[in-house]
């Protein structure tokens, strides 16, 4: 059964419905106001270049015939990488938190959780036998080592910003 290319699609069917029940029931909305805005909006920008400059480069460097890794890696490195810059940015703008403290307890431990999540699968995996170079190219197991380190990183900025917020708040 989990072999079978209709389960993964049902998990993700299934989740969607829920994040959007869960949306729809919830409480409270984070109001952000205009400066948090156009923070958001500078991030997304700022980002979606990102994501642009790396697919060019990998088109460069795939026309010039250089292998580095597959295309499916490649890409997904990219939209990795393009997502974490975006939350970093939002968060350094602040942009990012709501107002809720609680919410922003979840996020940290959000980015913790999958950080801690995403090394145990790499860990998994390497002691397995797989390896993360293979006749010169990066295999698919590096998007667990560069979604690991994505996710700490986030969670040690979050936990910076959230510390500064409370020090700003107290003078």
């Amino acid at each position: 059964m989990f072999n079978n290319v209709l389960f993964p699609i049902i998990i993700c069917v299934i989740v969607v419905l829920f994040v959007a029940i869960a949306r729809l029931y919830r409480n409270k909305k984070s109001n952000y106001d205009e400066r948090q805005l156009l923070a958001r909006n500078a991030a997304y920008k700022f980002s979606f270049f990102f994501l642009l400059v790396y697919c060019f480069f990998c088109g460069l460097l795939h026309i010039f015939d250089v292998q580095w890794s597959d295309t499916a890696t490649q890409m997904l490195l990219g939209v990795i990488l393009s997502f974490t810059l975006f939350i970093a940015l939002c968060m350094i703008k602040d942009a990012y938190f709501s107002d809720t403290p609680k919410r922003n307890v979840y996020s940290v431990l959000f980015f913790f959780w999958f950080g801690i999540l995403y090394f145990i699968k790499l860990m998994t995996n390497l002691s397995n036998g797989e390896v993360l170079w293979n006749n010169g190219k990066l295999t698919m197991l590096v998007i667990f080592l560069v979604s690991s380190v994505c996710f700490f990183a986030l969670g040690i900025l979050a936990v910076i910003k959230i510390i500064l917020e409370k020090r700003g708040a107290e003078k």
